[in-house]
């Protein structure tokens, strides 16, 4: 039987800030108690629905990630009419014996403006990805989960990185679909307190190495020199989720963790250690702690995972081999960077492992990145990582007739039902109106190069994205890349970044793709289209008066960026560019006469006015007209907010208060803070207040990356006033709604008595 709880709002709210966010913090246990369910039942995660008590429309919500780990968290919706303070709770219970499901995205997931991920909201599957993976069945359900870890952040408030995993929802052929990310924590010995596994870039594998038929974990954190051992304690927290135990440790010599697997490789009956190409063998005959002989380097190379090529029984050796950074169109592209070849290495007879020389692996993405070995179902192969490290995807591996390696795939990709939205490395959003339909798209960039378009096919009240397509310029794909731009140095930090924005620098009515980049060099792209099909042509670099540039210029400022002595490594001051290097510049008209301005940081790092004009022949050109200040006379740079180093920072310009001056939303890498810049100056003659750190709902939210947020002014949920949209490392998208960085304080409530659920 359903039950129901009030929910009622407390406190008077503003009806000028638009869509008011709510996020309560829920404990079921008591209300289930209440409802007289008995001290064995459990919530039904999947039973929770809220209702608007004024009109009974049922409101779309949300269930926060604790909710992965028991029956306490906070439940998330949305406040679209501040009149309407009445709501009811209502939930089920799973009896004891029965299995409560996890958590698990609905069709349409609402956008509420806390910090929570911008979802795909789309009726086709989606790929979810990590950065590293297994496939593992870690709740005991039988069917497989996809675990491993993530790099760097996800939602805000979140802890950085760990060892997560994606509930498998469906068991075996055709596909491999999942739920959403849940963390995975353990305990030290002797107590109950739960932690995330701690670290940046953090590698895990699970396997059985005490031998009670679950499995127990490795997990090594970069540079730290150790692998440490996690046993299965047998428990589980409130979600079904293994609690594992700090065990013990071995010492690994390498810095950087290539590739970690637990592998029984001599077949005695007990797992060893794959680490970085070489074969740690667990000497105890126990399994349990592992008893590390010396490391024996199997000579294929650092990224290695062991799987059964040839069907003979025995372990051959499968590796990747990363080529050098070039510049190729598509990700995909023949030798396409960033990618690896693949090899195989046959065993060779004898009871110490050896293997055969390298032959090739056929049949897999050009654009693999990562791998491990993997079962699904009653088939064993290899789990790949591609398309920019967007998509995992389950290969076979076999051999034909003349012993060539070929890898055949089903289409097994791993995906979910309305995930959050992943585009890999730092790819900053701009949300625009891409084909003039008048519905929010996205516009995106890449830390590769590729900046591409993310397609809302539903509306700006009920977005639905479709997969991200790349931009193509004469008919190939833009790709901005260091060494392209700056040659002919080959440079170590050969990246792209670009910030894009979608504008109409030429004012001839059709928006073009600006793209500030990795580079002090920036670059545009005209619209040759039209406005519903933007059609772009050669790129174009923006050329400041008295700042001519040439190619023995770029070429010179190629080379000093190699210089790792010089201050601001990989960045060098150059005065030979009127733009300081990776910073996201805005476009407006700042001065008032009908031309799009560009703001960002000169070479000095200040922030500096640049303004088109028309010269005496008629064409239009760009100068350096001045550096911004603040209210009090300071001109604006890194130390307004105390920052003591420039790194890739952004600046957006917006309305956001609706005097109609346009403000300077300001983003700072390493802090990840957020700042409003409120021009208090006039429309011509802009002049900014003192910076104003955005909260939500007063209390501090960042840092929730450290490469970014680039965050971008939009309104986003339909209510009339600019939201903002940031991106992490790994490039999920948390939305925070106007109302939550305007208001000092979460709306308060109360819960009322539980009844029964009355229709």
């Amino acid at each position: 039987m359903p039950h129901a709880s009030p929910f009622n709002i407390t406190s008077s709210l503003p009806t000028d800030v638009g869509h008011i966010p709510i996020s309560a913090g829920i404990d079921f246990g008591p209300l289930l108690l209440a409802a007289g369910e008995g001290s064995g039942a459990r919530l039904d995660p999947t039973s929770v629905e809220v209702v608007d008590l004024t009109d009974g429309a049922t409101i779309p919500h949300h269930l926060a990630e604790d909710f992965a780990h028991g029956d306490r968290g906070c439940v998330e919706f949305v406040i679209r009419n501040p009149t309407h303070v009445h709501y009811e709770l209502r939930f089920a219970a799973v009896r004891p014996g029965g299995a409560r499901p996890h958590v698990a995205p609905t069709a349409r997931v609402p956008m509420v403006g806390l910090g929570d991920l911008l979802r795909y909201n789309a009726a086709e599957l989606r790929p979810i990805t990590m950065f590293c993976f297994r496939l593992v069945d870690l709740d005991g359900d039988g069917r497989s989960d996809l675990a491993g870890t993530w790099n760097y952040y996800h939602r805000p408030g979140e802890p950085r990185s760990g060892v997560v995993c994606y509930p498998g929802l469906r068991s075996g052929a055709p596909a491999m679909l999942f739920g959403d990310q849940v963390r995975l924590r353990y305990r030290e010995p002797g107590s109950d307190t739960l932690y995330d596994f701690p670290g940046t870039y953090v590698d895990a594998d699970f396997g059985d190495l005490i031998g009670d038929g679950r499995p127990d974990l490795a997990f090594a954190e970069w540079n730290t020199g150790r692998v440490e051992f996690f046993r299965n304690s047998g428990q589980v927290d409130g979600g079904g989720w293994p609690i594992w135990e700090r065990g013990h440790e071995i010492q690994v010599e390498e810095e950087r963790v290539e590739s970690m697997s637990l592998v029984d490789l001599d077949g005695d009956g007990v797992l060893d250690l794959l680490f970085n190409g070489r074969w740690i063998r667990n000497t105890n005959p126990d399994g349990w702690p592992f008893e590390a002989a010396d490391p024996v380097d199997l000579g294929a190379g650092e990224r290695v995972a062991c799987l059964d090529v040839t069907g003979d029984g025995r372990l051959d050796a499968v590796c990747l081999v990363e080529r050098e950074s070039s510049i190729t169109e598509h990700p995909d592209s023949s030798e396409a960077w960033p990618g690896n070849d693949v090899f195989w290495h046959t065993r060779l007879p004898g009871d110490t492992p050896g293997f055969g020389p390298a032959l090739p692996v056929t049949g897999l993405p050009p654009s693999a990145h990562r791998f491990a070995t993997a079962r699904h179902g009653d088939r064993t192969g290899l789990l790949v990582q591609h398309g920019i490290w967007q998509e995992i995807t389950f290969f076979e591996i076999h051999t034909d007739e003349d012993g060539a390696a070929i890898a055949t795939t089903a289409g097994l990709r791993a995906e979910a039902a309305n995930p959050p939205m992943t585009f890999s490395d730092q790819s900053w959003p701009c949300p625009c109106d891409w084909n003039g339909d008048g519905v929010t798209d996205l516009l995106i960039g890449g830390g590769y190069g590729w900046p591409r378009t993310v397609r809302n096919t539903g509306t700006n009240d009920e977005p639905s994205f479709a997969a991200p397509q790349l931009i193509l310029s004469d008919g190939k794909p833009i790709r901005p890349l260091r060494d392209e731009i700056l040659p002919p140095a080959r440079h170590w930090h050969n990246m792209g970044y670009p910030y894009p924005s979608f504008v109409d620098w030429d004012g001839d009515g059709r928006p073009d793709l600006m793209l500030p980049n990795e580079t002090n060099r920036i670059f545009w792209y005209r619209n040759t289209g039209t406005r519903e099909q933007p059609v772009f042509g050669a790129r174009q670099q923006l050329i400041v008066d008295g700042y001519p540039d040439d190619d023995e210029k770029r070429a010179t400022v190629g080379q000093r960026a190699l210089d790792k002595d010089l201050p601001n490594h990989p960045y060098p001051f150059d005065d030979t560019s009127p733009f300081f290097w990776r910073c996201g510049a805005c476009f407006a008209d700042f001065t008032g006469d009908g031309f799009v301005d560009m703001i960002t940081h000169d070479e000095q790092r200040k922030l500096t006015l640049f303004a088109q004009y028309i010269d005496d022949a008629g064409i239009r050109q760009l100068r350096k007209d001045r550096r911004l200040r603040l209210v009090d006379g300071r001109e604006i740079d890194d130390g307004i907010v105390g920052r003591d180093r420039h790194w890739t920072e952004s600046f957006r310009a917006v309305d956001w208060n609706g005097d109609g001056r346009l403000d300077l939303i300001y983003n700072t890498a390493g802090s990840g803070h957020i700042y409003l810049l409120a021009n208090v100056g006039s429309v011509t003659e802009p002049v900014f207040d003192l910076p104003r750190q955005f909260l939500l709902y007063g209390k501090p939210f960042t840092p929730f990356t450290i490469h970014g947020p680039n965050a971008w002014p939009c309104d986003l949920n339909g209510d009339g006033r600019p939201d903002l949209i940031g991106c992490v490392e790994w490039s999920v998208y948390p939305f925070f709604a106007h109302a939550a960085l305007e208001m000092d304080r979460h709306p308060d409530w109360e819960l009322g008595p539980v009844t029964g659920v009355h229709t």
